[in-house]
């Protein structure tokens, strides 16, 4: 009886702590979807982002970055599977959360299998957290040493605009 109370109690404080409450209205769209994103993945965008902004961003900064035809090619090839992996994964991780949605709605949940559920989500979300490392450095290692060094200086300064953004929306 112990183990069930403090299990419920766990699954509980999952749920207020790993579920914005966002969620539960729904984002359809593209802008959801960055919102969706950037809410389930472990503050990707201010542990990561910051350092390697990615293939996409090496495309918008190509003439900087003075990236050859070959380069292009291979980054707009990382956009697509980064696309199409996100995309997978926030389908994934709504799915789980449904499901574990619809599991706890039962008149007597089975505890199993909500900690089945809240299992799920973790490695759905978890997913979303890791899954676009790869193709954001394997975008920078597709860079030479000159435009690395490119690379790292418009990359801090693209940080640094960011955060002055995100200070002026505070005031």
């Amino acid at each position: 009886m112990g183990n069930k109370v403090v299990m419920a109690a766990t699954i509980v404080a999952l749920f207020v702590f790993v579920v914005p409450v966002s969620y539960a209205a729904g984002m359809p769209g593209k802008k959801g979807n960055e919102m969706f994103f950037r809410q389930h993945t472990f503050n990707f965008p201010e542990y990561f982002y910051q350092f390697h902004p990615g293939p996409h961003w090496d495309l918008v900064h190509a003439k900087q970055l003075r990236l050859t035809p070959g380069q292009i090619r291979a980054e707009k090839y990382l956009v697509k599977g980064m696309k199409r992996d996100t995309i997978y994964g926030i389908t994934v991780l709504r799915a789980a959360y449904q499901r574990y949605r619809g599991d706890a709605s039962q008149e007597t949940p089975e505890l199993g299998t909500l900690i089945r559920d809240v299992k799920t989500i973790g490695r759905a979300q978890t997913y979303l957290a890791y899954e676009m490392m790869p193709y954001h450095l394997k975008g920078y290692r597709l860079l030479d040493n000159a435009q690395k060094q490119i690379y790292h200086r418009l990359a801090r300064e693209n940080w640094m605009r960011i955060m002055r953004i995100r200070k002026m929306e505070k005031h």
